[in-house]
């Protein structure tokens, strides 16, 4: 069996491939609604349980004033995430379709420390430790006591 190019990235370069405009379409594309739809949930921040949580809404209205769709919430999460001392990021967000559970929750454990497949299990949802996820029909104010609660539950174990 022949050994196989230790250089293949070099041969795609030499074959013509430009590797600047694929990573600009693969890492740096994004429509200006979804940009405008980051800006509202970075501006809905809230610290919450000295900083162990961290989430934001959006909105059924943040989506008409930014006409941007729910898929387009993709990687907002991530930003939560990077705020110092947060052990739990969550983004919370209105659903439109009226068929199902009025918000969609998602969840990052920075650490691993806290379960967050745990706490989406108690309202049907899913995921692994570190990423989950849930639907529900509580108001945002509810969630938030929920996932503090839960938070707090599993530290003290």
């Amino acid at each position: 069996m022949a050994e196989p190019d230790p250089t293949p990235a070099a041969g795609l370069i030499e074959a013509g491939v430009q590797v600047n405009d694929i990573y600009r379409r693969l890492y740096e594309h994004a429509p200006i609604e979804k940009l405008k739809l980051l800006a509202r949930a970075l501006e809905s921040i809230e610290l919450k349980d000295n900083g162990g949580l961290v989430v934001t809404y959006i909105t059924s209205e943040d989506y008409v004033i930014t006409g941007a769709g729910e898929a387009l919430t993709e990687g907002v999460i991530d930003h939560l995430r990077t705020i110092d001392g947060t052990l739990v990021a969550a983004v919370v967000r209105d659903l439109s379709d009226g068929d199902r559970a009025a918000r969609k929750v998602s969840m990052r454990s920075t650490d691993g420390r806290v379960d967050v497949s745990a706490i989406a299990r108690v309202h049907g949802g899913g995921g692994h430790r570190r990423a989950a996820g849930f639907s529900t029909d509580l108001s945002y104010e509810e969630i938030v006591e929920f996932l503090i609660g839960q938070i707090n539950s599993q530290l003290a174990d």
